[in-house]
């Protein structure tokens, strides 16, 4: 049973905040990664359809996340698995955002199914976590079916060209190590050993024998599953209640920082509504590029977000600086000016924070 002294002792000094491990850094990842979010918002902007080009840019952008975990063409099945998802989440969030009843509910069964899905592995879980993050983010602005549907399209073809990306990537990686160990027969630790290949139909059994055996509260994957869908509920209802004007910030941080180990939720709680504060001010600068010009706005952009996935698996905090400065400056070329999202964005980020640590303690992981 998690108490509240663990959230105590995650309180740290600003050097530990900080503290970002040379090894876990991954600039040219990075690159390649920020490469596949700023095409399609470079081509949506110097096109004159910004708001096209920040769509596709959202599905790139979660997308490629889940190119973090795994080798090969895992982590490409990864991106395209979180594309695909993220666009039913667009599409679907962008009709229920008018019905604030339906709107709770659906971001409590997205919630729900990303964390049920999560169970198959930890790529997966990353992928599967986006799900709920397109819908919430489709809520800022309500549409019918068939801009729902535009939507949708523009967040799987940015999400589908990271992929390709990842893929290319993936095949240049391995053709490097057949390079360096020769004609011959690469060794074991150059090539993985693959999971032995299954028919469509025992394919089949294992998908629904694992998404059965996590339905209910047996399993901790179950748990936190429930978990992630009651927190998303509240969250957002508080939200709504409170009439913050971006209410899905606080469901959408609520999802992603909660997770199934207490002190890891803690940490990540702390970094994001940390991060958040920084980054809305990083925010207000960077959108400040733009009376410099297009192109001086594109390139600090791509910066930002090229800083981003580098430190994303060596610090959370830096990673949501980074990662707020970057959408605080998508939200003003839609149209939402930079400066009035600050306060907002820092209220809805404290409220998802403290509901995810609440519910962390209410209902800790372990059984």
């Amino acid at each position: 049973m998690s108490t509240y002294s663990d959230t105590f002792r995650e309180l740290r000094s600003p050097g530990r905040v900080a503290h970002t491990p040379r090894a876990a850094l991954a600039p040219a990842r990075g690159l390649r990664l920020a490469a596949g979010v700023m095409l399609p918002l470079s081509l949506g902007v110097l096109l004159g359809h910004p708001q096209y080009g920040v769509y596709a840019a959202l599905g790139a952008l979660p997308s490629g996340f889940a190119a973090m975990f795994g080798e090969g063409r895992k982590r490409a099945g990864a991106v395209a698995l979180a594309a695909a998802g993220m666009a039913l989440g667009a599409f679907v969030g962008a009709l229920a955002a008018a019905n604030p009843p339906l709107l709770v509910l659906v971001a409590a069964v997205f919630a729900y199914a990303a964390g049920i899905v999560g169970a198959f592995s930890d790529r997966i879980a990353v992928a599967a976590l986006q799900w709920p993050g397109a819908l919430l983010i489709a809520t800022s602005t309500p549409d019918g079916p068939r801009q729902a549907a535009v939507r949708g399209g523009l967040v799987l073809a940015g999400g589908l060209g990271q992929a390709v990306l990842v893929a290319l990537a993936a095949r240049a990686e391995t053709a490097a190590v057949k390079d360096t160990v020769g004609d011959g027969d690469a060794p074991s630790t150059a090539r993985p050993d693959r999971l032995p290949r299954r028919s469509p139909r025992a394919f089949t059994r294992y998908l629904v024998g694992t998404v059965r055996t996590h339905l209910g509260l047996s399993t901790e994957h179950g748990q936190h599953a429930l978990r992630l869908a009651v927190t998303a509920a509240t969250a957002q209802s508080a939200a709504l209640l409170l009439g913050l004007p971006h209410p899905y910030w606080a469901a959408l941080t609520a999802v992603l920082v909660l997770k199934t180990d207490h002190v890891l939720t803690v940490r990540r709680s702390l970094d994001r509504i940390g991060g958040t504060a920084f980054g809305v001010l990083f925010g207000l600068l960077l959108a400040a590029l733009a009376q410099l010009g297009t192109v001086p706005l594109l390139l600090g952009a791509g910066l930002v977000i090229a800083l981003g996935y580098t430190v994303f698996t060596a610090n959370y905090f830096l990673f949501s600086v980074f990662l707020t400065g970057f959408v605080v400056l998508l939200l003003d070329l839609l149209g939402d000016s930079a400066r009035s999202t600050v306060g907002p964005r820092l209220l809805a980020t404290l409220l998802g924070g403290v509901i995810a640590l609440v519910a962390s303690h209410v209902r800790p992981a372990a059984a």
